[in-house]
C-alpha cells in the first residue's frame, strides 16, 4: 500500500509517498498556481500522482490531502480558503475521477496535527494542539488520542481568531481585519519588514532586503545580526500568537502545544515574547506545566496527510 500526501497551501503544494510503514518513499513540491480553474487544478495534481504510480505499479494507492482552508472531512468539500480561489467545490470526488484512487481531504492544519500526533511524538500527548505557522496560520487539535474537527470539520481556524479590533487593523486574507494570520502569516510579516526598511534604509534588515528576495530566514538573518527592527517583528510575532494561544489553552487544557511550519524556524526570537505572556496569566494552573515544542519533521502536512489517508483506508 502506498499513501499519497498532498500538502496545498496558499504558496507551495507539497507531495509525500509513504509506504504503510511510514517510510517516505518519494517527496516533491510545486508552487500552488491560483490561475488555474479548479479542475486544471486537479488535473495538475492527478499528473503527478500518476506519474508516481508508473514506479510502484503493482501497489494499491490511497490519497490524502490537506487543504488550507474550510474543508468538510466527511464529503471532501473545499468551501472557503483565505489565500487560494478555489472555492465550494469537492475536491475529493475530483481526485477520485482524475486518478481512480480512494481520496480524503481536511484541512491541512488537521492533517498536520495528526502527523505529528501519531508519528512524530508517537501518541505521547493525548490532550494536543498544533499550530501551523506559513503564509497561512491554522490549528489542530488532537482531543484524548482523536483528532477532533468540529461539526463540519471547519475546528481548528486558529488564525482567524482576532487579535485586533481597531478601526486601523490589516486585512486578513479571509475579508476581515484584525485575525491573528494578518500579523504573524508570512504576507503580514513581509507587510511589516517592508515597512521597518522604509523607516530605517540604512539598517541591516532593509539592506538585507535590497540583496535578497523576501524570506523568513531574511528576518532571521537580520535578527541574528541584533537588527532592532527585525527584533521588534519578531518579538511582535511572540506577542500576537501568545495572545491567540491563552484564550485557547483557557479553553481546551493541552498537554503540549506544537508549532510547525516554516516561521517556527524564527522560534528562538518569538519564544521569549510568548513565555512572557503566558507567565502573566491570572489563572496559572493551565500554563504551569504546559509544553511549547517545535516541529522538527519536515513536510509534516504531506506526511500527515498520507498517514490519515492509510490510517482512514485501515477503518473501513
Amino acid at each position: 500500500m502506498i499513501s499519497i500526501g498532498i500538502d496545498i497551501g496558499g504558496t507551495f503544494i507539497k507531495f509525500m509517498a509513504i509506504d504503510a510503514q511510514g517510510k517516505v518513499l518519494k517527496r516533491t513540491a510545486i508552487v500552488t498556481d491560483t490561475t488555474l480553474s479548479a479542475q486544471a487544478f486537479v488535473k495538475q495534481l492527478a499528473a503527478i500522482v500518476k506519474e508516481w504510480q508508473k514506479e510502484f505499479k503493482k501497489e494499491k494507492f490511497v490519497i490524502g490531502m490537506g487543504v488550507a482552508g474550510d474543508t468538510d472531512n466527511t464529503k471532501g468539500i473545499l468551501h472557503f480558503a483565505p489565500n487560494i480561489p478555489w472555492h465550494n467545490f469537492n475536491i475529493v470526488d475530483m481526485l477520485k475521477k482524475e486518478t481512480g484512487f480512494p481520496c480524503w481531504a481536511c484541512n491541512d492544519a488537521n492533517m498536520a496535527a495528526w502527523g505529528i500526533y501519531d508519528y512524530e511524538f508517537k501518541r505521547k500527548y493525548k490532550n494536543l494542539m498544533v499550530i501551523t505557522l506559513g503564509t497561512g496560520v491554522g490549528g489542530g487539535l488532537i482531543i484524548e488520542g482523536k483528532l477532533y474537527q468540529g461539526f463540519s470539520g471547519s475546528a481548528g481556524e486558529f488564525g482567524h481568531i482576532k487579535v485586533d479590533y481597531s478601526k486601523t487593523a490589516p486585512k486578513c486574507g479571509c475579508g476581515h481585519k484584525g485575525c491573528l494570520e494578518a500579523y504573524i502569516g508570512t504576507k503580514g510579516l513581509k507587510r511589516q519588514m517592508l515597512k521597518a526598511a522604509k523607516k530605517a534604509p540604512k539598517s541591516v534588515l532593509a539592506k538585507l532586503l535590497k540583496s535578497e528576495e523576501f524570506s523568513i530566514k531574511l528576518l532571521s538573518d537580520a535578527a541574528s545580526k541584533k537588527d532592532k527592527n527585525a527584533l521588534a517583528i519578531w518579538r511582535n510575532f511572540g506577542h500576537y500568537l501568545a495572545l491567540a494561544l491563552s484564550d485557547t489553552v483557557l479553553l481546551f487544557n493541552p498537554e503540549a502545544i506544537v508549532l510547525a511550519g516554516g516561521v517556527s524556524k524564527g522560534y528562538k526570537y518569538f519564544m521569549p515574547a510568548i513565555e512572557e505572556v503566558f507567565s502573566k496569566q491570572v489563572i496559572k494552573r493551565p500554563f504551569k506545566d504546559i509544553k511549547v515544542l517545535i516541529s522538527k519533521q519536515k513536510d509534516i502536512g504531506a506526511f500527515g496527510s498520507a498517514l490519515y489517508a492509510l490510517s482512514q483506508q485501515n477503518e473501513r
